[in-house]
């Protein structure tokens, strides 16, 4: 409403500098019933246009004009119009920026867009005052400036600023307390302290947030939680804030030299983002950030306090190390998207199988640990085991992909099987390759022969490490012969190992630590190497053409570039694939058997034969020989060792011989050792054997003569 017709209602002048002419039109007209007489202007020069044809008691100002500065138009006027009080409008949120406007000589300080109310009422104050500087113009520009300095750093500090009364309750709160805690001011002027610190601060409050420290008075910086408004409301997220306070006691000064307790001036800060970056360092420093899963640092942590906790009440704990089965497969094959969407399914399946209170964490790669803080025996922790066991039967699904993965687990219980942290993980990991070794997907305890193990396989390990160099490996071969004739239509590679001081060391003994140490595949090279240049020798020296039989394990075949070294190391040799024959488990295809099928149909497309070795003991999947471009089956030995007909052995070779036929493959029988055996094959349409009856695995040499006799 226009202002009253007081005593000091003489005319007030205002001129509106702004270059938006809708803004400006608008404030116009907003004011217009509250202000006499109103000039405008859109630009700096227009503005001093209208100041040389008069002076205004009051100056609206933006400080972005089009042709100058607002802070040098203000330095302008508060040199050659000091008696006008201006106003500032402006859009920047800095408090530096209203700082400087206060030093130019601004009245007042309002951020663009303001409320009409807002910019009505700064308007109508100033005018107030125009009309009181009449009576005492010097005392009001004292109060003035000190009114203007405090309202500008108070509303405008980042800080809740608060003064509070003897009694603990609010005198003044700043505007920003709305920003922070979503209280208007108002709310909380009268209301004690207590209205906005949650329960278990109220003690931590009493002397930091309601400073009422008699002895030493200097400013604290203490952290405390205040309640938030809007969450208390809904019920909603979380109702506290982390704020650091400063506040300082107020004394008035007695007689007897003590001080009477007024109240507190305090500043409160909201830290939230600070404390949410903190929190967040400290989870990224003990947490793997894959699958949130605790990382090394933390489980070695909790298990170093289970075990202290264990040794003060007896108690018995387990630590578990799991490992993936085929992790490397699928990062090979499918990508690391998929091996880390697998990694992420995993830690959720194992989660899902764990009690309250245990603590599953990844320690790299396709390792996790499991710890059991509580255990009443070994038949606890097998239980976990089985239970993780069991829920990876069923498949993930991982963009779009169907995998399924095991898991194998060893198992290390306190104090059985160790006292400290380092030897209850060694144990549990010296369990966890036991459980390898013997089938995957399954767990195992640690024992204390586990130990001679270990020490028994690092230095065979250590040992080939240097075999290759030093020439210790060497190439034998075993005749494979035909049953009807008698003639020998191909030779079997095996790998032996002269070690200096074990003797003769036979391939079960090694390969399988070579698979696991990485050194497979320098071996493997070596074998097909060997075995291609015997090839070329026996055909250089004209003999019978037959056919070489090399075996490949399964981390060869999983390889992703084995097809591309296998063929350019027969490329390096000068042979063709005619005549090479890969010899595969049945297990070492059920391992990846799609990606299998596609590796070895390139192999047959360069000529090279494939033959699927120890048939019958695998999952004997005829669905997958159709698929496979396999060539030939060789029977196990395990099924002609006991070969006396009509047993059960005898209708097992009968069937894998008829099964065979029917998709026109090759038959050859492994292990043979007696002339009945032999002539049990005939009878059922075997095509060839291999095995004692006719040789044992000889050295090259001796393969030639066999070869030049035969």
């Amino acid at each position: 409403m226009p202002f009253d017709n007081d005593a000091s209602s003489s005319v007030v002048s205002l001129l509106i500098i702004e270059d938006d002419p809708r803004y400006l039109e608008s404030t116009r007209l907003l004011l217009a019933p509250h202000i006499q007489m109103i000039d405008t202007a859109m630009t700096g020069a227009q503005a001093l246009a209208c100041l040389a044809q008069r002076g205004y008691d009051l100056i609206l100002l933006d400080l972005r004009l089009p042709d100058t500065s607002g802070h040098e138009l203000m330095a302008h006027l508060r040199e050659h119009y000091p008696a006008s009080r201006i106003i500032v409008l402006s859009g920047d949120n800095q408090i530096d920026s209203a700082i400087n406007c206060i030093r130019l000589g601004a009245y007042d300080y309002l951020r663009k867009p303001c409320e009409p109310e807002e910019l009505v009422k700064t308007v109508r104050n100033a005018a107030k005052k125009v009309r009181l500087a009449h009576d005492n113009q010097h005392m009001l520009q004292q109060i003035e400036q000190s009114e203007q300095w405090h309202r500008l750093l108070v509303n405008t500090s980042p800080d809740i600023i608060y003064t509070l009364g003897g009694d603990g309750r609010f005198t003044f709160l700043n505007e920003r307390i709305s920003h922070v805690l979503g209280y208007h001011p108002d709310e909380l002027v009268g209301q004690s302290y207590e209205a906005i610190v949650p329960d278990d601060e109220l003690e931590n409050a009493r002397y930091r947030l309601n400073e009422r420290r008699t002895g030493d008075r200097s400013t604290r910086n203490v952290e405390l939680r205040l309640k938030r408004k809007e969450d208390l409301l809904t019920g909603s997220g979380d109702t506290t804030v982390a704020v650091e306070v400063s506040a300082t006691g107020m004394y008035r000064p007695l007689p007897d030299g003590g001080g009477e307790f007024l109240g507190t001036y305090g500043v409160a800060r909201d830290i939230s983002a600070r404390k949410q970056a903190e929190a967040t360092i400290v989870f990224q420093a003990y947490h793997d950030l894959l699958t949130g899963l605790p990382n090394r640092t933390l489980f070695n942590d909790r298990v170093g306090q289970a075990i202290a906790q264990a040794r003060r009440h007896g108690q018995a704990l387990a630590v578990m190390f799991l490992d993936m089965d085929r992790f490397k497969v699928v990062n090979d094959t499918l990508g690391h998207l998929v091996g880390d969407g697998l990694l992420q399914g995993m830690a959720q399946r194992l989660r899902d199988s764990l009690r309250e209170g245990d603590t599953l964490g990844r320690i790299g790669g396709d390792e996790f640990m499991l710890l059991l803080p509580h255990v009443r025996s070994r038949d606890n922790a097998a239980f976990i085991a089985q239970k993780i066991i069991a829920s990876l039967k069923h498949p993930f699904y991982v963009d779009g992909h169907e995998i399924y993965s095991g898991m194998s687990i060893g198992i290390a219980i306190y104090p059985d099987d160790g006292d400290t942290l380092e030897t209850l993980v060694k144990h549990a990991d010296l369990a966890m390759y036991h459980a390898k070794d013997h089938g995957r997907n399954d767990f195992s305890f640690f024992t204390h022969n586990l130990q001679h193990s270990l020490s028994g396989r690092l230095a065979v390990e250590n040992d080939m490490r240097h075999a290759l160099a030093r020439g210790e490996f060497e190439m034998y071969y075993q005749p494979q012969v035909d049953i009807q004739s008698q003639r020998i239509r191909g030779m079997e590679a095996l790998i032996r190992w002269h070690h200096p001081e074990r003797g003769l060391v036979m391939p079960n003994d090694f390969i399988p630590i070579a698979e696991e140490c990485g050194l497979i595949a320098p071996i493997s090279e070596w074998v097909l190497e060997t075995a291609c240049q015997q090839a070329m020798s026996w055909r250089a020296a004209n003999l019978a053409p037959i056919s070489l039989g090399v075996n490949l394990s399964a981390r060869q075949i999983e390889h992703p570039h084995f097809v591309d070294k296998f063929i350019q190391s027969l490329k390096n040799n000068g042979i063709d694939g005619q005549g090479i024959e890969i010899e595969i488990t049945e297990s070492t295809l059920m391992r990846d058997m799609d990606g299998a099928i596609e590796k070895l149909r390139r192999l047959a497309d360069q000529g090279v034969e494939i033959s699927i070795d120890d048939f019958g003991t695998g999952y004997s999947s005829l669905s997958y020989l159709k698929k496979l471009p396999v060539h030939t089956l060789k029977i196990d030995r395990s099924f002609i060792q006991y070969l006396v007909a009509p047993s059960n052995g005898s209708t097992i070779v009968a069937g894998i011989t008829a099964m065979a036929k029917g998709l026109h493959l090759n038959v050859v029988a492994e292990g043979v050792e007696t002339s009945s055996q032999l002539e049990y094959l005939k009878t059922v349409g075997c095509d060839a054997y291999q095995g004692y009856l006719f040789s044992r695995p000889v050295a090259a040499c001796d393969a030639t003569a066999l070869l030049q006799r035969h």
